[in-house]
Parts: C-alpha cells; structure tokens; sequence
C-alpha cells in the first residue's frame, strides 16, 4: 500500500502494509526516531504526535487510516541544532529527565499551548495526563509548561505545513481484496455486503492493542473513522439524541448538546484514557468491543440506549442491553455496522451519573464503574436505572435493585437500603469485597446528592 502523508511540512510517500503503526512509519520508514515507544498500547504517551491537528498516541493509529495526514513530531518541534523555546524551557527548568518520555511530553505541551496559550495547573495536569514520567518528575514539567505560557509560547506564530497531495491509500491489487477505505457511508455498506464479517476500523484505540496481544488478525479491515456521516451528533425530530460511531470521546465530552441533555456521558468520555487516546476512541467501537470494563456502555445501558445497525438492506434498532451479548460478542450482522447510538432525550428534572474508580485517577482502567439516572414524582422514585461495569464479562443493569426501588420514598433508610442491594446484586469475579463495597458506597453517594440537591453534574 502507498500512502502520502505531510510529515513536519515535507510531503513524503511511503510503501507499507495497511496495517503498520504509524509509529512505525516514522522511525523505520522515515527515520524520525524522536518518537518513541513505550508500552505500545497508548497508556504512555512517548510516541505521542500531532496529527491533523491532534495530538494521538502513533503506537495506535494504522497505516490505512494515515494517508493525506499532517503530521507534527518532535524534530518539527525543535532539533538539537536548533532546539524551540520549549524545549530550551524545559531544559532549564530541569524538566528533562532521562529523556525517553521527554519527546512525547513536549509534543503534548505543545499541542496544549497551540491551543490554550494560558493554561491554569489544572488544564495542564489535565492534558498531559496521557504522558507518563517514568522517573516520576511531573512538577518541573508542569513548571516548564506554565514558564512557556507566561513566555507567550503558544501565541507566536508558527509555520504551518501544506497539506499533502493524497488522501486515501493506494491498495496493490493483492491488498485491494481485503482492505478497504470507502468514502461514503454506503459505499461501506456495499462493501460489507460483498464483503461480510470484515472487521471495522474505527479509532483503532482497541484493535491494534489485540493485535499485539494475538486476540485479532491483520489480515483484512474497513476504515470507517473518516466517513463525516458516523461523527455527527444532532437531536432529532423523533425524541432522541443521535450520536454517530465513530464520534470520539473527545467530541462527547466537548460537545454541547451532550453536555446539555446526557451530562454522565460527556463526564464519562473525559474519563476514558487520556487526551491522545479520547482523541480515537469511539462509543461505537467502545460498544462493539464489548468488554466489561468498557466505560461508556455503563452509561448508555442506564441511559436506555440503542444501537442503530445499518447494512445494505436497511437498518434495525437493538437496545443496548441486547445488543452486547457476552464478553467480545455482540448482536451486529456480519454485513452490519453501527450507523449510530440513539438515546432518548432525558425526563425534564432527571439525575443521571457516572462513577469510575481505578488504580489511579488518570490514564485508568475500571476496577468498578456504577452510572445511574433517576425521575422523581415528589419524593418517590418514578423511574431508576442502575448498571455496574468491571463486575462481570459485560456491563450489567441491576434490575433486581431497581425493581425493589421504584416507587418508594427516597429518605434516609430508602439509601442505606439501595446501598445495600446494589451491593448484594453484583457478583465481581475478582476482588469481591472491595468491589460490592465500592459499589454500595457509589449507590448511597448518587442518592445522597440527589437528596441534598447536588443532582449529580
């Protein structure tokens, strides 16, 4: 497959398997070897590069979804003959250790100050939280950022790259049998048609980490990421919120009308990864990868969403508690994609929330999850959805919970009672009594701010 991509302002061609890492392009084929790799699976950010004016994780971005990219390094930052201003900063701030992760962590300062020239401590803890130091001196590269902003860093005019001369990749007539990069929506469908059970490429975030672990093959794909039609998000004129898959959490969290109607899910999205990987990540993907620590689902299972499928023949709607149907296996038809996710515009008055904890806040897998979301008539429950991730191999609602709590008064015994229920209902695989614990305290923690008119978000 040939592909041209815009590298540092240079247009450059390159001859690869559809598959290949970005990553890889860049230091084997181009040898820019100042994007490094570290875990491979996007938790530390030393491949991070700008691309088409994100910065992502490149150890998770294929070859296929490259073509007609801008890509900004660390060499187009600064090189050691003519280093930026922020890397002079950070090299006399101290904020350079060993160096390895150094790269990544100054591509995503840049990133952040390109577009927030006057980030608080907060914004940069935030958008750096998806670069990992491995000798731990987070403080001075804080320091470093905060110099660079009252340097005025991010406010001086930078040289722009001209976007390279081709868009999607050009297959051998080998390749072109089992890969393929449509340009419309229904094309894709033909394709899946002619074509069943090929996997789909969304933001890629999962599927090139079970490449590597053995759990998927390379041998065929579809890149849909690109397609305008699976990004948009619009309320409709049949009462719900349409959300196209391949919206990426970066686009949940920052949109407004999630962040009106759905506020748990735009909360959730922020939570899911860092900002290099929220960037890819996609809730159809995150739907369709169907594991049970997946995030999102939670949060769609409580908000009594659906999966819209759409194949050549049509399309057909599957709410998204069927649509999972165990662990790594959904509903969808081999010649079915997920057009959309439609969630019901939420009951005026409404509470809803999403609850994560982990290992450690940023950059964390769920050791348990709880999202919830409440209707209230005066006092008494009206309508209550409760769904537990990082429990059991899918997501699951408590139904016996919910069954034993609608109509009731919510008072102080109504919460000690639920607390206790959602505990008693979940059975955790692993970790039992922390995580019934955890979950019962979530449960108690929803209704008490729901009493004390916290509401949640």
């Amino acid at each position: 497959m040939r592909i041209e991509l815009t590298v540092n302002g240079i247009l450059r061609s390159v001859d690869v398997d559809p598959m290949t890492r970005l990553l890889d392009i860049l230091r084997d084929d181009l040898r820019l070897t100042g994007t490094k790799e570290g875990c491979g699976e996007g938790e530390c950010g030393a491949c991070s590069v700008v691309m088409n004016g994100k910065v992502v994780t490149s150890c998770l971005v294929p070859a296929m979804q490259v073509g007609g990219s801008e890509i900004l390094t660390i060499e187009g930052i600064g090189t050691l003959e003519a280093p930026s201003e922020l890397q002079v900063i950070f090299n006399e701030e101290g904020a350079i250790h060993c160096g390895f992760c150094t790269p990544g962590m100054i591509v995503a300062s840049h990133d952040l100050l390109e577009k927030n020239p006057d980030p608080d401590l907060s914004a940069i803890r935030r958008e750096l939280s998806g670069n990992i130091c491995r000798c731990t001196g987070y403080e001075k590269i804080y320091n470093a950022v905060i110099r660079a902003a009252k340097e005025s860093y991010g406010r001086k005019p930078k040289p722009r790259p001209k976007p390279a001369a081709g868009g999607r990749p050009s297959f051998t007539s080998e390749e072109s049998s089992r890969y393929f990069s449509p340009a419309t929506l229904d094309e894709a469908l033909e394709i899946l048609k002619r074509n069943p059970g090929t996997p789909i490429l969304a933001g890629a975030t999962d599927i090139v980490v079970d490449l590597r672990g053995g759990r998927a093959t390379d041998e065929r794909a579809m890149d849909v990421f690109g397609l305008p039609e699976l990004h948009k998000i619009y309320k409709g004129d049949d009462g719900f919120i349409h959300i196209g898959s391949c919206a990426t959490n970066d686009e949940l969290e920052g949109d407004p009308l999630i962040n009106e109607f759905l506020p748990a899910l735009a909360h959730c999205a922020g939570r899911c990864g860092g900002p290099a990987v929220q960037n890819r990540a996609t809730v159809g993907g995150n739907l369709c990868t169907a594991s049970g620590a997946g995030d999102l689902p939670v949060v769609l299972l409580v908000l009594d969403a659906y999966a819209l499928l759409a194949s050549a023949e049509g399309e057909e709607r599957v709410r998204t508690e069927d649509f999972v149907i165990q662990y790594r296996r959904t509903a969808i038809g081999p010649d079915q994609l997920v057009k959309e996710i439609l969630i019901p515009i939420p009951a005026a008055g409404s509470k809803q929330v999403f609850f994560k904890r982990g290992s450690r806040k940023a950059l964390t897998l769920s050791r348990a999850s709880l999202a919830a979301y409440l209707e209230l008539d005066g006092n008494k429950v009206r309508r209550l959805r409760l769904a537990a991730g990082s429990m059991s191999p899918i997501p699951r609602r408590l139904k016996e919970t919910e069954a034993a709590l609608i109509g009731e008064t919510l008072d102080a015994p109504f919460i000690h009672r639920a607390a206790r229920l959602a505990s008693e209902e979940i059975s955790p695989r692993r970790q039992a009594a922390y995580r019934k614990n955890i979950t019962g305290n979530l449960t108690r923690r929803f209704f008490e701010e729901t009493v004390l008119g916290g509401g949640g978000f």
